[in-house]
């Protein structure tokens, strides 16, 4: 059962219905309230059901809270949506329930905040290139996390993106096609000669065929390091 359409498309109703997404604005079309406070570290934000209310941390980045907002906002909508949330519950259950519900919001964030078809645009002019990440997120003011999750969902090949930084390498955020069945957690490691560790220390691009941290499957590999960051995207290889 494939809910990501149905999830979609209520991301692109409400930002027709609500814009410009300013964070008020975010927040006021489903009523709720909302303040920024420091939350415990990882935690990103909260909502508060029987307050009508929702918790952005306070230290993240601007573009990042207004992304965690939109976050909050499709876990109300989804509520909200009986048929949907019946369908959720049909298909999953216990931990993959989750994980799924997380995915969708992401997924539905992600389109209020970047429309698919600028994203789809982009990708006709300039293909599945980890380059877009930092590109498109600048151009469209935009957190990197939202530019990430659209070109997993909409590349034209099944893929796992992801950025990671600091010392030693790590994942920061990542996201998959869903076709591709492997995820990547938050937090993650690179082995030392791993590529994207190459490009972190090099400042040079790779391209290579690689498994990501703890697969065994074979990806094909274009790795761009920017500003203390490198940017991926794990393609399936193609028979």
């Amino acid at each position: 059962m494939n809910l990501r359409p149905k999830v979609i498309a209520l991301a692109q109703g409400y930002r027709k219905a609500h814009a410009p997404l300013t964070p008020e604005r975010l927040a006021g079309g489903i009523g709720a309230s909302l303040s920024y406070s420091k939350l415990p570290e990882g935690k990103f934000g909260a909502l508060v059901p029987e307050q009508n209310h929702i918790l952005v941390d306070q230290d993240s980045p601007p573009k990042r809270q207004r992304f965690t907002l939109a976050h909050e906002v499709m876990h109300v909508l989804i509520q909200q949506d009986d048929d949907l949330l019946s369908d959720l519950h049909e298909a999953y259950e216990g931990q993959e329930l989750e994980k799924e519900l997380e995915a969708l919001c992401n997924l539905g964030a992600a389109e209020m905040l970047l429309p698919g078809e600028v994203v789809d645009a982009a990708l006709a002019k300039k293909g599945q290139s980890p380059r877009l990440i930092p590109e498109l997120a600048e151009l469209h003011q935009v957190s990197e996390e939202v530019v990430i999750i659209a070109l997993a969902e909409r590349g034209p090949t099944p893929s796992i993106v992801l950025m990671a930084g600091s010392k030693p390498l790590r994942v920061y955020f990542s996201a998959k096609h869903p076709r591709i069945q492997g995820r990547v957690s938050r937090g993650a490691g690179f082995r030392r000669n791993d590529p994207l560790v190459i490009a972190f220390e090099t400042g040079l691009p790779q391209k290579t065929k690689t498994a990501l941290p703890n697969h065994a499957v074979l990806y094909s590999l274009e790795a761009y390091p920017k500003g203390g960051r490198v940017y991926a995207v794990y393609k399936e290889l193609q028979n």
